[in-house]
């Protein structure tokens, strides 16, 4: 039987995927999926299943993909709410999960098991300059926080996406201002972006 938090953190999760789901849909003609496949965990994208965590990308008016997943977890509080401790946007070419040809990822990592920083983009064109053995995508280039709302903005404004609304600036807006409202008390602005000295 679900715990009691359970059904608090379900309770906490309504406003995040209306919320969410608003933005997604002024460029996706699909809807974001939620599951819950186990206690106080929360998993979102595009036909997320309990048993999968992974999303799967939707076609844009401009012949591109996006694809979008979360995961959150019930935190305690009072009242009881839900922290994002996964984000992940990818743009993409085609819509093969098991071979996505992507042309960048933003990923967001609140608890990343290695030493790269805990929001990181990942770019798959390589500069012809580039010659260092890693390869170029593989880099975690740091970051500061980005939203969904970031994202869709930037996909209408510079890879021609038709957005679906006409006020699609007054929904990201309003949206953006809430995420930076919630972000205010935290200890450190959107996250602190890796450990400080000492901290493994």
């Amino acid at each position: 039987m679900p715990s009691p938090r359970t059904y608090s953190g379900r309770r906490a999760a309504r406003d995040f995927l209306r919320r969410i789901r608003e933005v997604y849909k002024l460029v996706a003609d699909a809807e974001l999926a939620d599951a819950w496949p186990g206690n106080d965990v929360l998993i979102v994208g595009h036909g997320v299943t309990p048993s999968s965590r992974r999303g799967r990308p939707v076609h844009l008016s401009n012949g591109m993909y996006l694809n979008v997943e979360f995961t959150l977890r019930a935190r305690d509080s009072a009242p009881l709410n839900l922290v994002t401790s996964r984000a992940s946007y990818t743009y993409q070419a085609g819509q093969d999960v098991d071979d996505p040809r992507p042309l960048f990822t933003y990923q967001y990592d609140r608890n990343a098991p290695f030493p790269y920083p805990r929001c990181h983009l990942h770019v798959f064109a390589v500069p012809d300059a580039y010659a260092q053995e890693r390869p170029f995508s593989r880099l975690h280039l740091p970051t500061r926080r980005v939203t969904l709302e970031q994202i869709v903005w930037h996909l209408i404004q510079e890879h021609d996406v038709e957005p679906r609304r006409d006020d699609w600036r007054q929904v990201l807006w309003r949206h953006e201002a809430w995420f930076r409202t919630i972000q205010q008390g935290r200890a450190w602005p959107y996250d602190r972006p890796f450990d400080p000295p000492g901290v493994s």
